[in-house]
Order: structure tokens, then C-alpha cells, then sequence
């Protein structure tokens, strides 16, 4: 089984070691098959929960395994083993890490823990597909089931008691100190473009661990609207609130597109170029309307590439929930910014939808992520990819059609109704080739 990379090559032999950076307990399996299971399949379910019960055993033996205990286990096979683990990796359930010594290939599986039930409700593209493979009714019943238990207000006085009014401080205590690694992935920026120790800096009203929280939708921003430090430092500051000094996120959205929102103006060439992508198959990336395409996706921030596409290329109007959800993409850190602009292309131009659905666009771009779509260069090879798979499905569809055709019985018929049959299956044959040769020309509309 090919590694995505294309330098490695998957067997069962391969050695295999196994790591958790937090205890992982019987509620965060509940929650795993609640809440997971119903998207990522009952065989990867279960190999999370083997991997997970391997831990205590790893923590004791520490010798080299092989794949073929996890294979057996399970009863499956080593591409199946493959399709789960890819399938946990996306979710966000484990790690995959590669390497190779004297012995041979190593992978190492550090086993994550579920997000909390609150943070999951809230993550689009875990919730989404919890919706979709569930159905409304049993989504609606699993949210309240991880709600607040019990009564949903309590009113009345605080008077419980603090820590000093019944422990006393020991203050030659010595305790020994652990890191935590923390599991969430931050944005990552090119330091000498966007330096946020300066940002940091420069942000008045809070303090420096409040605008650590926010790093990555700070970053995003910056990202999305090409802005240095004093400039989003600025907006930054007129969000703070008053109240409790903290950072108001969709104000300083609405303030950095109500000031910096601006149409992109590329080279009349260039434009000629990207207008042909949407009526042009893209044989390879040398060919230069792809190469067009992918200069402007490269150069240009995703705020700005998509109100070119909506404004320039479709005479429309960029909608508030259209900005909502490039942002959204890029603050997830999991495709990169041109690959964002080539999937805002892609949907908008490509497969001819009037504005970005939500539904479609976190499908894609789940897709792409779990093929690890890094380029704008994969992004076309993947969109190449996909109307080759339909047009295939088209042909396939019409041959059906063409041999249910010549399957049908006939009947005797009289020696002079012949020649009219001849010339009505010429027609016929005709008729077949032109849809055939118009099906062979659909693009990515379908």
C-alpha cells in the first residue's frame, strides 16, 4: 500500500510503536462511539479502541512490533488497516509518525483524545458529518444528551468555600512539574512576513496570554488579508471590550471587511487565462492556463481572491457567510491558503455554483485533507482526478444504455417495412455518436 508521499511503501512488517500524551478513559471511548463511530465506521472504531488498550502494554514492553498482531486482531486486511487509520488521522483521533532505521521502517501512533462534546458540537466538520450519516433526529437527541445535566440555571449566592479558608499553604513545597503537550495544531507563518511576539506587543487593553489564545484566528487574518503587525494589531485594539478585556473575534472581522475588503485586479492576461480554466480540462500543470491560475491562488489572499472570483469573474456580490467560511478554512490550519483559493475557484467556477455552499465546500475540503492535499498544484491534479472518475461514470452510464438498446427483441418484419428500419438505425447510430462525443467534452460541471 503506497504512503501518500509516493517515497515509501506500506507492509505489514513494518515496525510499530504506540503513544498517548494524556490519559485516555472509558467516557472518551464513549464519546469516540457516540459521536465518531457513525462517520468513520465501526472497524476503524474499533482499531482506535485496540490501539488504545495497547498503551499500558506499551508503556511496559518496549520492543519492537509489527502491524501483523493489529491485522490479526481485527481481521482485516492491510489495505483496510490503512483505510481506517487515514480515516482516524482526519478525524483527529491519532498521529501517524514515519521513520526508517537500520532495522527498517518504523511508524509511530500517538493516540489522541476526542474533543469534548461541547467543542465538537461546535466543530463544523466533525458535526456536519455526524449530521449527515445520523439524520436529524438522533443529532438533535446525542447534543442533548451531552448538554448540561441536571437543572440549567442555578440562581442564588456563591458561598462556597475558597482553597486558603481550608487548606493551608505549604510554601516549601516542592512539586514536581510535567509539560503538557497540547494537541491543537497552530497556523503556521513565515516569520519574517508576520512576527507575533511584535504583534503581541502592540495589542493594548488585554494581556499578552489572552492574544496567545487567539493566535491562530489572529494569524488567519493575516493570512486572509495580507496585513502586517501594526495594521491588525490596530483593528485589534477597537475590539477589545471594555468589560472583560478580551479579544472580540467577529469584530475585528467585521472591522478588517468593512476597511481592507478590495477587489483583486490581475493582468489582463492573466485574467483571459484563469476564464479559460472553467471551459478547459487541465491535462497536466505545465499547461498555462493552470499555471495562471496557480500564480494568482499563490500570490493572492484568500479574502481578496474570493471577491475577485465573486465580483470579476461571476458579476456578483460576496456574501457574509461566503467570507465566514474562508476564514473558517484557513483558521483550520489543514489546507493552505492557495489551496483554499483553488478549491473557492473550483466550486464557484469550476462546478458553476452561483456562491459557496457550505455543505459542498467542507466536503471538498475534507476530501482534500485526508489526501493530503498541500499545493494548489495537487488541488488540480485532485479536481483532474475527479472529472475523469465522472466522465468515466458517464460513458459507463450510456454503453449501458447502447447495449440494453441491442438487447431488445425484434420481431419478423415484412419484407418492405426493411429499408425504412435500415435507414432509422443509421439515425439512430448517429444520434449515438454525437451524445457520446458531447458526453466525452463534459467538464467539471458535472
Amino acid at each position: 500500500m503506497g504512503q501518500n508521499d509516493g517515497t515509501i511503501e506500506f507492509h505489514a512488517t513494518a515496525g510499530a510503536f504506540f503513544q498517548s500524551d494524556h490519559l485516555i478513559t472509558a467516557d472518551d471511548l464513549e464519546r469516540v462511539f457516540n459521536l465518531y463511530l457513525p462517520f468513520i465506521g465501526a472497524t476503524s472504531y474499533a482499531l482506535y479502541h485496540l490501539l488504545v488498550n495497547e498503551l499500558p502494554f506499551a508503556q511496559k514492553n518496549l520492543k519492537r512490533q509489527d502491524h501483523n498482531f493489529i491485522i490479526d486482531s481485527l481481521n482485516i486486511s492491510l489495505p483496510n488497516f490503512v483505510k481506517c487509520r487515514r480515516r482516524l488521522e482526519a478525524a483527529g483521533l491519532i498521529k501517524t509518525i514515519y521513520e526508517k532505521d537500520s532495522l527498517g521502517e518504523v511508524y509511530g501512533y500517538r493516540i489522541l483524545t476526542p474533543l469534548t462534546a461541547d467543542k465538537f458540537f461546535k466543530e463544523q466538520l466533525l458535526s456536519g458529518l455526524l449530521y449527515k450519516f445520523v439524520g436529524e433526529e438522533r443529532y438533535l437527541v446525542l447534543e442533548e444528551r451531552y448538554d448540561v445535566q441536571g437543572q440549567k440555571d442555578l440562581v442564588g449566592k456563591d458561598i462556597s468555600a475558597r482553597f486558603l479558608q481550608v487548606f493551608q499553604h505549604q510554601n516549601d513545597l516542592t512539586i514536581p512539574t510535567t509539560p503538557l503537550v497540547y494537541q491543537s495544531a497552530d497556523l503556521k507563518v513565515d516569520e519574517n512576513k508576520f512576527k507575533f511576539d511584535d504583534f503581541s506587543e502592540m495589542v493594548r487593553g488585554t494581556s499578552k496570554a489572552d492574544v496567545q489564545k487567539h493566535r491562530n484566528f489572529i494569524v488567519a487574518m493575516h493570512m486572509t488579508y495580507g496585513i502586517d503587525e501594526t495594521t491588525l494589531a490596530g483593528f485589534v485594539n477597537q475590539s477589545v471590550t471594555l468589560d472583560t478585556h478580551e479579544i472580540n473575534e467577529k469584530e475585528v472581522q467585521r472591522l478588517l471587511r468593512q476597511q481592507l475588503t478590495r477587489k483583486v485586479a490581475p493582468t489582463e492576461n492573466s485574467n483571459n487565462q484563469v476564464n479559460a480554466v472553467q471551459t478547459q480540462d487541465i491535462p497536466e500543470i505545465k499547461n498555462a492556463e493552470a499555471r495562471a491560475l496557480i500564480e494568482i491562488a499563490s500570490t493572492t489572499h484568500a479574502q481578496d481572491f474570493l471577491g475577485y472570483v465573486k465580483t470579476t469573474l461571476k458579476n456578483g456580490l460576496v456574501l457574509k457567510n461566503e467570507r465566514d467560511l474562508v476564514d473558517y478554512l484557513v483558521a483550520q490550519s489543514t489546507l493552505s491558503m492557495p489551496v483554499v483559493n483553488i478549491l473557492v475557484h473550483y466550486v464557484l467556477i469550476g462546478l458553476q455554483n452561483d456562491n459557496l455552499k457550505a455543505a459542498l465546500v467542507t466536503t471538498i475540503a475534507d476530501s482534500w485533507t485526508q489526501n493530503r492535499v498541500d499545493s494548489p498544484q495537487k488541488a488540480l491534479i485532485q479536481i483532474q482526478q475527479r472529472q475523469k472518475a465522472n466522465q468515466a461514470r458517464q460513458e459507463k452510464r450510456f454503453s449501458r444504455g447502447q447495449k440494453s438498446e441491442k438487447t431488445t427483441p425484434k420481431f419478423v418484419q415484412k419484407p418492405d417495412s426493411l429499408p425504412a428500419q435500415k435507414v432509422a438505425t443509421t439515425i439512430n447510430k448517429d444520434e449515438a455518436a454525437a451524445a457520446l462525443a458531447k458526453l466525452k467534452n463534459i467538464k467539471t460541471k458535472n
